[in-house]
């Protein structure tokens, strides 16, 4: 038993001792495909090593963020997708770090839908503007927000090895508007559960490119 262990062991130790690097693996196993987090949603990639130190990262990225009251009378829809491929750069073959640098194609939607009681009592003050004169009633509201652009982004992080492997990183970047249609301003500005700041600030995420990297692949 005692031959076996130090056997194990004295493979283990020749194993790390010649253990290839990052990039000797970035260089034979070109092609990677996998899952993960990428910006504000899940994604899915394909990463091609072009030499050890550079690779391309294509992906689809998809994400949407939902909210709504306790009683269900206003609810919140936030969605994001983008398409695009980024180039990054391993500055040492020893070692998993990368910097990157890439763009492509952003969309984004939200919609808010409101049922908005107007009090006719000793809570009317706690009424929107949109309730005068329609006190004792429930007012609708739904407003639906549109955007599609161009995102660039620049990302880093470190990527394991070896068959399969793991990136984590952060991107950060912006969009370059196509078209917008922003209804935000329509949203009913309602003290109890001010959803219309609350709606603006998610509008503004959706359109972003920026967020995390934290995703899982094979190397063939």
């Amino acid at each position: 038993m005692k031959k076996v262990i130090l056997t194990l062991m004295l493979i283990l130790n020749v194993s790390l001792i010649y253990a290839e690097s990052p990039g000797s693996f970035r260089g034979k196993e070109t092609h990677g495909f996998g899952f993960g987090l990428e910006g504000i949603g899940g994604s899915l990639f394909y990463d091609y090593a072009i030499n050890s130190d550079m690779q391309i990262h294509s992906f689809a990225a998809s994400g949407a963020t939902n909210r709504s009251t306790v009683d269900g009378s206003t609810t919140l829809s936030s969605n994001n997708t983008t398409l695009g491929a980024t180039l990054r750069y391993f500055p040492s073959e020893n070692y998993g770090w990368f910097v990157g640098g890439g763009g492509g194609m952003l969309s984004a939607s939200q919609s808010v839908n409101q049922n908005i009681k107007c009090y006719d009592n000793l809570l009317q003050s706690f009424n929107p503007t949109e309730c005068s004169g329609k006190e004792g009633t429930t007012i609708s509201n739904s407003v639906e927000s549109t955007y599609s652009g161009i995102g660039l982004w620049a990302d880093f992080g470190w990527q394991g090895y070896d068959g399969y492997y793991f990136t984590i990183g952060a991107k950060g970047g912006t969009s370059m508007k196509l078209s917008e249609d922003d209804k935000t301003d329509e949203i009913i500005d309602y003290t109890i559960t001010d959803y219309k700041s609350t709606s603006v600030s998610d509008w503004k995420v959706a359109k972003s490119p920026s967020g995390v990297i934290m995703s899982f692949g094979w190397h063939f």
